[in-house]
């Protein structure tokens, strides 16, 4: 009977081991399957069960993937562990140091990357010439995070999402937005309770939104919309980035589509990869928009093909593809507008832009600059920023942006706003969320102009504006004193979240900068306020708006920007008792949403 137990103990214990072991592998299969797809999130959820299970067995092939899912995902941190690990073994490759050593670039140890990326050695010459230009990499971020330039940057919590956010335009009516975060405000087209998840990452596919800021309202959360939500909000995968020509009747939109040449389709249907980028057009007719067709002149079979956007003119479309005849990787194709609205035949901008890494996320100014992010020229980290003057595929060297804009992550989607002291960034870097979060970007270097009095261009007088006042008053201390009285009692009021002038607002500017014209001698602070709705944070980014509102305003009527002085004062000094949480109707409000002036002799 005791021999008949201990045999039936035994075989239990064989059994649990080998269903034990049967369950393992279905686990790694299973993570096999979801890394071929890219589900990243799925693949790492697996592979680390098996890994815990194996404890000490886990093998390096394992760790690898489990490092690579995270990497992949841009979860910086977690991949740096699993790599960590490998490099704790005796038996690990060379190799795993020049990953480990970008995963320190990305978060910002600049020390440590270079001690793991100088342990690497090869006879291949490019990974070599990578290892060199990494190490440069760090150099020069040592270098530019102690430098002089100092500019306001800040995250817009209240725009950013969990996910990744980062602006791709810039509309008449707002900023263009991609997100695929779970949006923290309400949006005018409503709220979507049960998005649709990318398995890849473990969030929303992304979408294409509209940010009105300067969007009247009667709620102070309400700044989005979905982009043509009957439309694109029905799209199955990821929407955007979306662009429009000049006119907005005709939108460029980069879809996720299904990819009909795949050859694995394996349980979980076609797999959301990057080959499946394209671009399609919608254009409005009568108010209504189409339904998006494939771009068919500029997509490539098999290709990625998208982030398209256009010159001030419209006349040329900047998009990236990995299409052949590239220089490797991802790189800037252009294309030109042919008539009847069709382009010509991409060509690659070349290889002062490309590299045979990756470049993508091109945006293009007023001054029909071009800014990219690239992980092949030298830089901070993942994706840097650049710059490049030029157009087609003639251009002049171009520019790391430095930071503060560049950082060890990823850092993307670069918008200058039309004043060219201001605008917006995406980045991932280490005092991000886990994902992109969008940066506002003041910068200083230009407003010590318009700080500095004797900085700017001598003051032009504007002759098709009459002027209002006497040019040789008899007792001129006594009409000075009445001059700057009543421009000190001057108001320009605004309407809610905005920073439009008025049009009674305008005219009492042009008025202003014919006084101007006739003192040269005077410079001029400009105060803005706001009312008490919103955060403390950004009713003082909203009025730092009203106040370049006007000098921009001013300075295109001819006034010197070395004679404007700003303050911005959020809601500070309210002129009626609408403090925070207090009743008041908008009348009350629109009061304390002003912008105030004062002379400086």
């Amino acid at each position: 009977m005791s021999h008949l137990r201990i045999v039936l103990v035994f075989g239990l214990l064989f059994c649990q081991m080998k269903l034990y072991g049967q369950e393992e592998k279905s686990l790694t299969e299973l993570g096999d399957e979801a890394f071929l797809r890219e589900e990243y999130a799925v693949a790492a959820r697996l592979y680390t069960r098996v890994a815990e299970k194996r404890g000490e067995r886990a093998s390096l092939k394992l760790m690898e993937k489990i490092a690579r899912s995270y990497r992949e995902m841009t979860r910086f941190n977690m991949a740096g562990y699993w790599y960590k690990q490998m490099l704790l073994r005796p038996d690990c490759p060379a190799s795993v140091n020049m990953v480990y050593g970008e995963l320190m670039k990305n978060i910002e140890t600049y020390d440590s990357a270079k001690i793991y990326l100088q342990r690497f050695t090869s006879s291949n010459a490019d990974s070599m010439k990578l290892k060199n230009m990494l190490i440069a990499g760090c150099d020069s971020a040592l270098l530019w995070k102690t430098g002089l330039l100092t500019l306001a940057v800040e995250n817009m919590k209240e725009l950013s999402s969990d996910g990744d956010d980062w602006i791709s335009g810039v509309r008449k009516d707002g900023l263009l937005l991609v997100s695929n975060g779970y949006r923290k405000m309400s949006l005018t087209s409503g709220a979507e309770r049960n998005p649709a998840i990318d398995p890849r990452v473990n969030m929303p596919y992304s979408k294409a939104y509209l940010f009105k800021q300067y969007e009247k309202g009667s709620r102070a959360n309400t700044y989005m919309e979905e982009i043509v939500p009957d439309i694109l909000g029905k799209l199955p995968y990821h929407v955007g980035p979306v662009c429009f020509n000049s006119r907005e009747d005709t939108m460029y939109i980069t879809l996720n589509v299904p990819n009909k040449n795949l050859t694995d389709r394996k349980k979980r249907g076609p797999v959301n990869g990057r080959r499946l980028i394209s671009l399609s057009r919608s254009v409005k007719k009568e108010d209504k928009w189409s339904v998006p067709e494939p771009v068919t002149e500029l997509n490539a079979p098999g290709s990625y093909t998208g982030n398209a956007v256009l010159n001030e003119t419209g006349s040329i479309m900047y998009f990236v593809s990995d299409r052949p005849g590239g220089l490797g990787g991802k790189d800037i194709w252009y294309s030109e507008r042919q008539r009847g609205g069709h382009w010509s035949t991409p060509v690659n901008c070349g290889p002062v832009i490309n590299t045979p890494y990756e470049e993508s996320f091109p945006t293009v100014n007023e001054a029909n600059t071009l800014y990219f992010s690239s992980k092949g020229h030298a830089g901070m980290g993942g994706f840097d920023i650049f710059r490049a003057e030029g157009k087609g595929n003639n251009w002049t060297d171009i520019r790391n942006m430095r930071s503060p804009f560049n950082s060890g992550g990823d850092d993307l989607g670069f918008i200058m706003k039309s004043n060219m002291y201001e605008g917006y960034f995406s980045s991932n870097r280490p005092a991000s969320s886990e994902g992109d979060d969008i940066y506002h970007f003041l910068d200083n270097h230009f407003t010590e102009k318009l700080k500095d009095p004797d900085a700017g261009k001598p003051p032009v007088v504007i002759e098709e504006v009459p002027k209002v006042l006497p040019p040789a008053p008899v007792h001129k201390e006594n009409i000075d004193s009445m001059v700057i009285d009543k421009l000190e009692r001057m108001s320009f009021y605004y309407d809610y979240n905005s920073t439009i002038l008025l049009t009674e607002s305008r005219e009492l500017l042009d008025r202003l900068a014919v006084v101007l014209s006739q003192y040269p001698g005077w410079k001029l602070m400009i105060r803005s306020y706001t009312d008490s709705r919103g955060s403390d944070n950004y009713n003082m980014n909203l009025s730092a708006m009203r106040c370049f509102a006007v000098i921009e305003y001013l300075i295109k009527k001819g006034v010197a920007p070395g004679r404007l002085y700003y303050e911005n004062l959020g809601e500070k000094d309210l002129i009626t008792p609408c403090g925070n949480g207090v009743p008041c109707d908008d009348t009350d409000h629109r009061k304390n949403r002003r912008t105030m002036l004062r002379v400086i002799k």
